[in-house]
């Protein structure tokens, strides 16, 4: 058998959905102002379903966090915290934006942000630091509790990122609703996604932010893109077709991926495998299984002889050349993420012998 870390099993499900969406909205387009009247009405309802009273449909995660620095005031002399086990999208953003990212590590039991190394970068850098990146990393929410701390005593602005954890709630508000802005991606493997392309979104409840809109429209005025330097796009039409079927189906979605996460977890702890847990207050849902294993590397190549094609785990910022000179300290739970966990597949309609026989070949790849 064979399992790949990702898969299209369930747009192959929707395929005919899928056409006869495309043939509904192209009936009903004729030009780029129809195609925006679509984008803000599915704005409206993922608004809505998050628990915002705005949105913008962008084209990508990356844009999405870029565009929330621009319309938090953020560039040039500024700095911004970002951990270092993340997407290296999230570093990129804050360098697009003529900003300084200042990357700190982790906690040690589910990799998110560490909150004692974020005061030690506001007391190293004081008021220059303006806003904080805080990834809800695989699904699980950051400590929004010590967030909101963070935010009350300094003042900083706060970017939820929710790349990797769309549909996750805590205390049964979704991620996304807590703090000044909200970023999302609907890349291939997200529970809500595109069918192989980009797509993202930003959430927020100040009118002030639709700035973000007007930088979206900003190549009608070349005045505009000279200052920005780069076109944003708005979501694609493609992208919102796939994105607005799935949509429709999330609670079907959901409901697999929970199953998966469930069945995973029942089998780890009967082979003593340990992974990380969600906790009572949270609902989860995931975007992979995140396991520890006794060397990441080692495992992988084993995993991959026998069929199993997990996920490596995310080379940490501090680790990449570009990033280096902007990490704070060591970072060493970081290094422990990058030597010990894999990200097992966990997808939408995963099947039952599929997650049975990844658990079986890693315990056995473990014992060997």
């Amino acid at each position: 058998m064979k399992v790949r870390y990702e898969s299209m099993r369930v747009d192959k499900s929707l395929a005919s959905k899928y056409a006869e969406e495309l043939s509904r909205v192209l009936s009903c387009v004729n030009g780029l102002s129809d195609i925006e009247t679509l984008l803000k009405e599915f704005e409206a309802r993922f608004a809505g379903y998050i628990g915002r009273k705005f949105a913008v449909a962008v084209n990508s995660g990356t844009d999405a966090l870029q565009l929330s620095l621009y319309a938090l005031g953020i560039g040039k002399g500024d700095r911004v915290i970002v951990p270092s086990v993340t997407y290296s999208a999230v570093g990129y953003a804050v360098l697009y934006s003529g900003a300084e990212p200042v990357i700190v590590d982790v906690e040690p039991e589910r990799f998110s942000i560490s909150l004692q190394e974020i005061e030690k970068a506001v007391n190293e850098y004081g008021e220059t630091i303006k806003a904080i990146i805080v990834p809800h990393m695989f699904g699980f929410p950051a400590d929004i509790e010590g967030i909101r701390r963070i935010k009350e005593k300094y003042g900083v602005a706060i970017i939820e990122d929710v790349c990797q954890a769309e549909s996750s709630k805590y205390k049964d508000r979704y991620l996304g609703s807590f703090f000044d802005i909200a970023c999302f991606s609907f890349s291939y493997y997200k529970p809500i996604s595109s069918c192989g392309g980009g797509g993202g979104m930003i959430c927020f409840d100040d009118e002030r932010f639709n700035r973000i809109r007007d930088y979206t429209q900003i190549w009608r005025d070349d005045y505009g893109l000279t200052g920005l330097n780069k076109r944003f796009a708005s979501m694609y039409l493609m992208d919102y077709v796939s994105i607005n079927v799935k949509f429709r189906y999330i609670n079907h979605i959901i409901k697999s991926r929970r199953s998966a996460k469930r069945l995973y977890e029942k089998l780890c702890d009967d082979y003593h495998i340990d992974y990380l847990k969600e906790r009572e207050e949270e609902f989860v849902v995931l975007q992979n299984f995140p396991v520890f294993v006794s060397d990441s590397d080692d495992v992988l190549s084993k995993l991959e002889a026998k069929g199993v094609y997990a996920l490596r785990p995310y080379v940490p910022l501090h680790e990449r050349k570009v990033f280096a000179r902007y990490s704070l300290g060591k970072c060493e739970h970081s290094e422990v993420y990058r030597k010990r966990i894999v990200h097992l597949p966990l997808f939408s309609f995963i099947k039952e012998d599929e997650i049975k026989y990844v658990v079986e070949t890693l315990a056995s790849v473990e014992g060997d």
